[in-house]
Protein backbone atom coordinates (compact mmCIF):
# COMPACT_ATOMS: atom_id res chain seq x y z
CA UNK A 1 0.00 0.00 0.00
CA UNK A 2 2.76 2.72 0.54
CA UNK A 3 4.43 1.63 -2.39
CA UNK A 4 1.24 3.11 -4.76
CA UNK A 5 0.63 6.44 -2.00
CA UNK A 6 4.43 7.33 -2.97
CA UNK A 7 4.17 6.93 -6.32
CA UNK A 8 1.00 9.44 -5.97
CA UNK A 9 2.78 12.03 -4.17
CA UNK A 10 5.60 12.10 -6.41
CA UNK A 11 3.24 12.15 -9.44
CA UNK A 12 0.70 14.48 -7.84
CA UNK A 13 3.86 16.84 -7.13
CA UNK A 14 5.06 16.62 -11.22
CA UNK A 15 1.87 17.52 -12.11
CA UNK A 16 1.27 20.42 -10.35
CA UNK A 17 4.60 21.71 -11.83
CA UNK A 18 3.72 20.90 -14.61
CA UNK A 19 0.77 22.79 -14.83
CA UNK A 20 2.20 25.76 -13.36
CA UNK A 21 4.14 26.36 -16.58
CA UNK A 22 1.25 24.99 -18.42
CA UNK A 23 -1.20 27.44 -17.49
CA UNK A 24 1.64 30.46 -18.13
CA UNK A 25 2.18 29.33 -21.57
CA UNK A 26 -1.77 28.78 -22.13
CA UNK A 27 -2.36 24.76 -22.52
CA UNK A 28 -3.97 22.30 -21.12
CA UNK A 29 -2.64 19.81 -18.46
CA UNK A 30 -3.34 17.46 -21.13
CA UNK A 31 -1.79 19.56 -24.28
CA UNK A 32 1.43 19.72 -22.15
CA UNK A 33 1.83 16.11 -21.05
CA UNK A 34 1.49 15.43 -24.88
CA UNK A 35 3.73 17.74 -25.57
CA UNK A 36 6.21 17.41 -23.02
CA UNK A 37 6.15 13.63 -24.37
CA UNK A 38 6.43 14.77 -28.01
CA UNK A 39 9.86 17.27 -27.12
CA UNK A 40 11.54 14.03 -25.30
CA UNK A 41 11.17 11.24 -27.42
CA UNK A 42 11.18 13.00 -30.86
CA UNK A 43 14.72 13.54 -30.90
CA UNK A 44 15.09 9.92 -30.41
CA UNK A 45 12.44 9.11 -33.05
CA UNK A 46 9.08 9.62 -35.02
CA UNK A 47 6.19 10.49 -32.93
CA UNK A 48 2.67 8.44 -34.14
CA UNK A 49 -0.57 9.51 -32.29
CA UNK A 50 -0.60 5.42 -31.90
CA UNK A 51 2.33 6.31 -29.62
CA UNK A 52 0.59 8.97 -27.90
CA UNK A 53 -2.57 6.32 -27.27
CA UNK A 54 -0.17 3.72 -25.61
CA UNK A 55 1.89 6.55 -23.45
CA UNK A 56 -1.13 8.28 -21.92
CA UNK A 57 -4.14 5.04 -22.32
CA UNK A 58 -5.97 6.97 -24.16
CA UNK A 59 -8.86 5.80 -26.63
CA UNK A 60 -7.88 6.66 -30.36
CA UNK A 61 -11.22 8.78 -30.35
CA UNK A 62 -9.89 11.07 -27.35
CA UNK A 63 -6.02 10.76 -28.66
CA UNK A 64 -7.61 12.15 -32.02
CA UNK A 65 -9.68 14.88 -30.30
CA UNK A 66 -6.83 16.28 -28.10
CA UNK A 67 -4.58 16.22 -31.41
CA UNK A 68 -7.27 18.50 -33.30
CA UNK A 69 -7.26 20.59 -30.88
CA UNK A 70 -3.94 21.12 -30.64
CA UNK A 71 -2.89 21.46 -34.15
CA UNK A 72 -6.06 23.83 -34.37
CA UNK A 73 -3.96 26.00 -31.65
CA UNK A 74 -1.08 26.08 -33.88
CA UNK A 75 0.77 23.54 -31.54
CA UNK A 76 1.38 20.66 -33.88
CA UNK A 77 1.21 19.00 -37.56
CA UNK A 78 0.56 15.63 -37.96
CA UNK A 79 2.43 14.84 -41.74
CA UNK A 80 1.77 11.75 -43.58
CA UNK A 81 4.59 9.61 -43.63
CA UNK A 82 5.95 8.88 -47.49
CA UNK A 83 6.27 5.07 -46.98
CA UNK A 84 2.72 4.83 -45.30
CA UNK A 85 0.03 7.68 -45.34
CA UNK A 86 -2.12 5.75 -42.64
CA UNK A 87 0.61 6.71 -40.56
CA UNK A 88 1.06 10.57 -38.98
CA UNK A 89 3.99 11.93 -37.71
CA UNK A 90 3.10 14.44 -34.97
CA UNK A 91 5.87 17.89 -35.24
CA UNK A 92 5.94 20.90 -33.60
CA UNK A 93 4.71 23.72 -35.11
CA UNK A 94 6.30 27.26 -35.12
CA UNK A 95 3.68 28.14 -31.83
CA UNK A 96 4.70 24.87 -29.91
CA UNK A 97 8.35 25.87 -30.73
CA UNK A 98 8.40 28.90 -28.99
CA UNK A 99 7.12 27.03 -25.76
CA UNK A 100 9.72 24.12 -26.37
CA UNK A 101 12.42 26.03 -24.21
CA UNK A 102 10.10 26.24 -21.57
CA UNK A 103 8.47 23.37 -21.52
CA UNK A 104 12.26 21.48 -21.50
CA UNK A 105 13.24 23.73 -18.88
CA UNK A 106 10.63 22.75 -16.63
CA UNK A 107 11.25 18.97 -17.45
CA UNK A 108 15.29 19.51 -16.77
CA UNK A 109 14.47 21.16 -13.18
CA UNK A 110 11.88 18.63 -12.25
CA UNK A 111 14.48 15.67 -13.16
CA UNK A 112 17.31 17.52 -10.78
CA UNK A 113 15.18 18.08 -8.20
CA UNK A 114 13.94 13.98 -8.50
CA UNK A 115 17.27 12.87 -8.68
CA UNK A 116 19.36 15.38 -6.27
CA UNK A 117 21.61 13.03 -3.61
CA UNK A 118 20.54 9.93 -5.91
CA UNK A 119 23.36 7.94 -6.48
CA UNK A 120 23.52 6.51 -10.62
CA UNK A 121 23.95 2.99 -9.46
CA UNK A 122 20.41 4.27 -7.14
CA UNK A 123 18.72 5.83 -10.34
CA UNK A 124 19.66 2.89 -12.65
CA UNK A 125 18.13 0.36 -9.66
CA UNK A 126 15.11 2.95 -9.43
CA UNK A 127 14.52 2.59 -13.25
CA UNK A 128 14.79 -1.16 -13.07
CA UNK A 129 12.45 -1.20 -10.42
CA UNK A 130 9.92 1.03 -11.86
CA UNK A 131 10.14 -0.89 -15.03
CA UNK A 132 9.13 -4.11 -13.41
CA UNK A 133 6.03 -2.56 -11.33
CA UNK A 134 4.62 -0.98 -15.22
CA UNK A 135 5.47 -4.54 -16.31
CA UNK A 136 3.18 -5.86 -13.43
CA UNK A 137 0.86 -3.62 -13.78
CA UNK A 138 0.51 -3.75 -17.72
CA UNK A 139 0.23 -8.16 -17.38
CA UNK A 140 -3.41 -7.64 -16.01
Amino acid sequence: METGKMINRISNRLRRRSLQIQTKLGISGAQGNVLDYILIESEKHSVYQKEIEQEFGLRPSTATELMRSMEQKGLISRIPEEFDGRYKRIVFQEKATEMKEALRQEIEESECLLLRGISEEEQKEFMRIAGKMLQNLDSL
